[in-house]
C-alpha cells in the first residue's frame, strides 16, 4: 500500500547531495532523465526536416508543436493524479513507454492527422515524465537538500538535451532518412524505463 501524505512527511529521510551521490538510485534516476531530454529535444529540433522528409509542409510541423504542448499539459496533470496513487518509479517508466510509442508512430506519418497524433503522443510522454520525475526526487531524498540534488540532476538533463540533436543530424546526413536514427535511439527510452523500475527508494543506514 502507498503511505498517506502525513506518513511520508513524518518519515521523510533527509539526504545531503554527498550522501545521495553514493546511492544507486541517484544514478539510475539521472539515467532515466537522459531519454526525454535527448529524444524529445532531438525530434523537436529536427521536426521541420523530419516532416519535410516525409513530404509534409513546415506549417504542419508548427501545428504538431501546438498539439505537443497540449499533450504535455495533459500528461503533467494525469501524472500528478497517478503519482498520488502509485509508486512514481512506475509512472516514470510508463512515460518512457509512451515516448517509445511516439517514436514508433513516427514511421507511419504520411499526412497531417498522423503528424498531429505523433505530436500528441510525444507531448503526453514528456508531460508524464515531468511531474513523476519531480515527485520521485523529493520522495527519495527529502526536501531539505533537494535544491542541490536536483541542481546536479537537472544539469545532466540539460547536457543530454544539448547533445540530442547532433547524433540525429549526423545519422540523417549519412543515411538521408530519420527512420534509422529513430530506430537506433529506441534503445534509450527502453533502457531508461527499465532503470526507472529498478530505481527503488534508497534507505539510510544509521
Amino acid at each position: 500500500t502507498i503511505p498517506n501524505k502525513s506518513q511520508i512527511i513524518e518519515n521523510e529521510q533527509i539526504w545531503t547531495l554527498k550522501d545521495a551521490l553514493k546511492t544507486r538510485s541517484f544514478w539510475l534516476l539521472i539515467f532515466t532523465g537522459s531519454s526525454p531530454s535527448l529524444i524529445i529535444t532531438a525530434l523537436v529540433f529536427h521536426q521541420v526536416s523530419l516532416f519535410g522528409n516525409k513530404g509534409l509542409d513546415s506549417s504542419i510541423a508548427a501545428s504538431a508543436l501546438t498539439v505537443m504542448a497540449i499533450g504535455t499539459l495533459s500528461g503533467t496533470l494525469l501524472s500528478g493524479i497517478l503519482t498520488d496513487r502509485f509508486q512514481p518509479r512506475y509512472i516514470v517508466a510508463s512515460s518512457h513507454a509512451i515516448v517509445i510509442i511516439g517514436m514508433l508512430f513516427s514511421f507511419t506519418i504520411s499526412g497531417e492527422i498522423e503528424a498531429l497524433i505523433y505530436g500528441a503522443i510525444l507531448g503526453l510522454g514528456f508531460g508524464v515524465f515531468l511531474t513523476s520525475s519531480t515527485v520521485i526526487w523529493a520522495n527519495y531524498f527529502g526536501r531539505k537538500y533537494l535544491g542541490s540534488i536536483r541542481g546536479v540532476a537537472t544539469s545532466w538533463m540539460v547536457a543530454f538535451a544539448a547533445l540530442g540533436p547532433m547524433p540525429f543530424g549526423i545519422l540523417f546526413d549519412i543515411t538521408g532518412d530519420y527512420n534509422i536514427a529513430i530506430t537506433i535511439f529506441l534503445i534509450l527510452p527502453a533502457a531508461c524505463g527499465l532503470a526507472a523500475i529498478f530505481a527503488k527508494a534508497p534507505m539510510k543506514h544509521i
